[in-house]
């Protein structure tokens, strides 16, 4: 699958970082082919002048085939959109660039990358937001309260991928039977952290 993450801060550089599997055991981790992230100027890309240092080792990391251009360019043939910008940067008619059934995770609050039901629309297979007054928010506070339950339980000296992983995977595992609107368990259900807390220590453990 091909990713574009829009926003190349710190959420967007551990986002990315997490999809390529970078600095995590293979045998827990699966990388995505191809991704691919922008900044307001457009695709990061090795040899870009106008780069800090961390965009500059962001895009040794990303962007599997050197790819050039605009955010625009970057959605031609994607399979996700991962926003962490700002409001209102990814026109509907961009989607419509994306393949079939493509997934927007439009995560800028309080006004998304683009609306939902703009959004679905325009094509698009699954949405989620930040916010929530709309189905599949996307907040870290579904994590961090099991994260940091789990690592002090144990005593962790760090938080580590493998452990970020562990939680992604419990709080997945949440709902048997994913829909259109429910892929995520809502941000308030109280057995969130007790799970995550319990993967995490799993993982301490081994």
């Amino acid at each position: 699958m091909k990713v574009v993450v829009c926003g190349a801060g710190a959420a967007g550089t551990a986002i990315s970082k997490l999809l390529l599997c970078i600095d995590i055991e293979k045998n827990i981790c699966t990388s995505f082919k191809d991704v691919i992230v922008c900044d307001s100027k457009g695709i990061l890309y090795e040899g870009r002048e106008d780069m800090n240092e961390y965009k500059k080792d962001l895009a040794k990391k990303t962007n599997r085939y050197n790819s050039r251009g605009s955010l625009e360019n970057a959605l031609d043939q994607a399979d996700v959109f991962v926003g962490v910008s700002s409001g209102n940067v990814l026109n509907p008619e961009w989607i419509q660039k994306m393949n079939e059934n493509p997934i927007i995770f439009a995560l800028a609050n309080p006004v998304p990358e683009i609306m939902p039901e703009k959004a679905i629309a325009t094509g698009a297979a699954i949405v989620a937001t930040g916010r929530g007054d709309y189905p599949n928010q996307v907040n870290n506070a579904l994590a961090f309260p099991g994260i940091f339950r789990g690592a002090l339980d144990t005593r962790a000296k760090r938080i580590t991928n493998e452990m970020k992983i562990a939680a992604s995977h419990a709080l997945a595992e949440m709902i048997e039977k994913p829909t259109r609107d429910r892929i995520l368990p809502h941000i308030l259900e109280p057995e969130i952290a007790q799970n995550i807390a319990k993967a995490v220590k799993e993982k301490v453990v081994e």
